[in-house]
């Protein structure tokens, strides 16, 4: 391989070729390959980070071409796990990177196992949850992540580093109720708002993994690209003594509360369900006419104008219902 594939960033003084080895060695997990999971996974892979865990429980749809940079045509058209998508993409951008994809979804029952390895965490979530049970388990292990969140034209970033910034929980004590949040689903988003957002996280991950913390922000910053506007947030200060999960007796409200079965997926009409694991081939061949798309990772298919998703570990992700119960009747009808 030739040796000059980092060489325009190795001859970037505050990385240059100390820098560089040490992104070679990096591990990094990326929760979350929508749009900016993608970005923020193609920035670090091209910039050498020599381990990337995907970390996504969704499949790829038409609508998410617009924006998720890793995605294409056929990936929506045979329903592919966004994880396994991506993964696929980055291997063939850089072959030295190792790329670890997992289709599972985050939660307090796996998100130690899911998070542990690595070195830094980089957000892209598209819920508050998450987030937060993000932030639990890196202040729990004492490592940092980097949160990131894009909506319209609008975003914003910050690094939580435990036992030097405020955690998100002291910048956001409660999280927001179901609906209470614009959504990509329910008020759009333009491409360049998400690749601004994953270039500010991607610029503070690089300075983390090469070692200069120094130069890490310790701010807060939103932009509109619309509207053309800015704004930076000093976060020294913020830092909260009594916090549930950075302060001295933290108790990671989040962790402790376990999982919930159902969840209802803000702004696409569509409830997640957590079963026990399921064989996919089985069920596949006992659907008929009503099989979409059948692969390894998940079988799909449709009932009048009810779409549903079952994956390998047992989530169904089930479309056209905003009801959990009425998601748990049409699974317990279709999986007994």
């Amino acid at each position: 391989m030739s040796d000059d594939r980092y060489s325009r960033q190795v001859r970037f003084a505050p990385i240059g070729a100390q820098g560089q080895a040490r992104l070679v060695g990096a591990r990094v997990a990326v929760v979350g390959c929508g749009a900016l999971g993608t970005a923020i996974a193609e920035q670090l892979c091209r910039a050498g980070v020599g381990f990337l865990r995907l970390i996504d429980r969704d499949f790829v749809e038409w609508s998410n071409l617009q924006r998720q940079s890793l995605f294409s045509e056929d990936d929506a058209r045979r329903a592919a796990p966004k994880a396994v998508a991506a993964a696929e993409r980055l291997r063939a951008i850089n072959s030295t990177c190792v790329i670890e994809p997992l289709v599972e979804d985050l939660r307090a029952a796996n998100a130690e196992r899911l998070l542990s390895g690595v070195a830094l965490v980089l957000d892209g979530c598209d819920n508050f949850p998450t987030r937060h049970l993000v932030n639990e388990v890196c202040c729990k292990l004492a490592m940092p992540w980097i949160y990131g969140a894009c909506v319209g034209s609008y975003g914003i970033s910050a690094p939580i580093i435990p036992g030097q910034t405020p955690c998100l929980r002291c910048l956001q004590d409660e999280l927001p109720g179901a609906g209470e949040t614009p959504t990509c689903d329910t008020a759009g988003i333009i491409p360049p708002a998400v690749q601004m957002v994953a270039a500010w996280q991607v610029a503070e991950a690089l300075k983390l993994l090469i070692g200069d913390q120094a130069a890490v922000r310790r701010e807060l910053w939103a932009s509109d690209l619309w509207r053309g506007t800015f704004q930076r947030l000093r976060l020294t200060g913020w830092r909260q003594a009594g916090c549930p999960v950075c302060g001295s007796a933290a108790t990671y409200p989040l962790l402790r509360a376990g999982d919930d079965a159902a969840v209802v997926l803000c702004g696409r009409d569509a409830v997640q369900i957590r079963r026990a694991g399921i064989d996919l081939a089985a069920f596949a061949g006992r659907l008929g006419g009503a099989l979409l798309v059948a692969n390894t990772h998940l079988v799909r298919w449709q009932d009048g104008m009810v779409t549903a998703t079952c994956f390998r570990d047992g989530r169904v992700i089930v479309q056209g219902v905003a009801d959990a119960s009425a998601a748990r009747t049409f699974c317990d009808r279709w999986l007994g």
